[in-house]
């Protein structure tokens, strides 16, 4: 009998222990989900979604033109992009997201390529993460890229101001920090091929 017990107990072991997932498969799996490179986009005041539509689209486009055979995986940050956002010298809320995604990645996807990035207000939002991150997370940070930005003359912290592009038209007032948009500051879609030239460069 005493025999019998301990072979059921032996198997019921065996079963349970097959059964639970490992801390190391569970790693694997998250690793297994991790793309090549991982671009953040913050899109520029009152734009639509998360990707806007002046330079977001065609950056994204463009990256997986460049990078074909890599996985490319393009998010918007979600954040309200309204004009007291941008008078304020950027969203919060937004920054705070795009720092906790880029340190999240950072932290589960030790080989994945990150870029951070932003158009007009989305630019100022870029800055205000990058002040967020620790040097280490600073580090897994390969390009920053930045279109009509406000903040073009303040520097990026640590490592991260020597993988700066930043695109300013001549003309493009809200590079010079005055709040006044014309033309040149809504071309940037036309500079999508030249930035992820440089991403690629970098990744």
């Amino acid at each position: 009998m005493r025999s019998f017990i301990s072979l059921v107990t032996l198997t019921l072991s065996a079963i349970v222990a097959t059964a639970a997932p490992t801390p190391e498969a569970g790693e694997l799996e998250a690793r297994q989900s991790c793309p090549d490179v991982q671009v953040y986009f913050a899109r520029g005041t009152t734009e639509v979604g998360t990707l806007g539509t002046v330079v977001g689209p065609s950056f994204s486009t463009a990256l997986n033109v460049q990078l074909v055979g890599k996985n490319v995986r393009f998010t918007g940050i979600d954040y309200p992009a309204l004009v007291s956002g941008y008078l304020a010298g950027g969203d919060a809320g937004g920054a705070r997201t795009m720092a906790n995604s880029v340190t999240s990645t950072a932290n589960s996807c030790p080989n994945t390529k990150i870029v951070i990035s932003g158009y007009s207000q989305g630019a100022q939002v870029t800055h205000l993460a990058a002040r967020q991150l620790s040097s280490a997370i600073q580090n897994r940070v390969v390009a920053v890229v930045t279109f009509g930005d406000p903040y073009e003359s303040t520097a990026l912290p640590g490592v991260l101001q020597s993988r700066r592009k930043t695109f300013c038209n001549i003309g493009d007032l809200i590079c010079t920090g005055q709040p006044i948009i014309l033309a040149p500051h809504l071309t940037y879609g036309s500079d999508a091929t030249a930035a992820a030239t440089f991403v690629r460069a970098r990744v």
